[in-house]
């Protein structure tokens, strides 16, 4: 199969692991994780992207929903493969009544992974960048004010990265923020069966000339 995996940095280590577990070569293409925030620009990044792309059979997108910047997505040339979740978070961990469950009152979870803690750090996306501009005290209020909704910080637990070096890095986040710690058990299921050619009913097959589309 020639293939390229298109995907979030923030996913590269589990990406990363996969391919080599498996002893696979395809290119890897790393787009910049704070797109998730911006949906538009972040479609508009992938689709750039897939434009570029030549001489590869299928596409392979570490992606999902995430907020509808997945949807819409085509290759004149290529199959584009992706897996039916709601969101990245949901692909690491298995299922996204999984995901749901733990976004309720009671966990209030902000889930993290070794990628998610280096390029969606809500410290240095929130705080790091206004101390100079107005001081801690406010640049702290905001960031708080940016995650009140949270009660805890919960590592996703996966074999493509050190556990413990991670969950100390995010206790560090956490202590500075007031917040709880909780560590959950992930899987790299999902990505294996993407990479495998192994596509069930949780993907999406686009054939060239047609476009992704919302999936309940």
């Amino acid at each position: 199969m020639k293939a390229v995996v298109l995907t979030c940095r923030a996913i590269e280590d589990e990406i990363s692991f996969v391919l080599k577990e498996n002893g696979l070569s395809y290119p890897m293409i790393l787009v910049d994780a704070g797109l998730h925030d911006f949906p538009i620009k972040l479609k508009e990044k992938l689709q750039e992207t897939i434009d570029r792309l030549c001489n590869v059979d299928y596409i392979l997108l570490g992606y999902a929903l995430c907020g509808n910047g997945t949807i819409g997505l085509r290759s004149e040339n290529a199959t584009i493969v992706l897996p039916q979740f709601n969101d990245c978070i949901a692909m690491l961990l298995g299922s996204d009544e999984r995901y749901h469950e733990n976004l309720g009152i009671k966990m209030g979870a902000y889930f993290c992974t070794r990628g998610w803690l280096e390029y969606l750090n809500p410290k240095k996306d929130y705080y790091d960048p206004m101390v100079p501009k107005i001081g801690h005290e406010k640049a702290y209020k905001i960031a708080k004010t940016i995650i009140s909704n949270y009660k805890r910080f919960t590592l996703i637990e996966n074999e493509a990265y050190n556990q413990e070096a991670s969950f100390q890095k995010m206790k560090e986040l956490a202590d500075f923020f007031e917040l709880q710690t909780h560590r959950m058990q992930g899987t790299l299921d999902i990505f294996r069966r993407l990479l495998n050619g192994q596509w069930d009913d949780k993907f999406q097959i686009v054939p060239p000339g047609q476009e992704v589309e919302l999936w309940d």
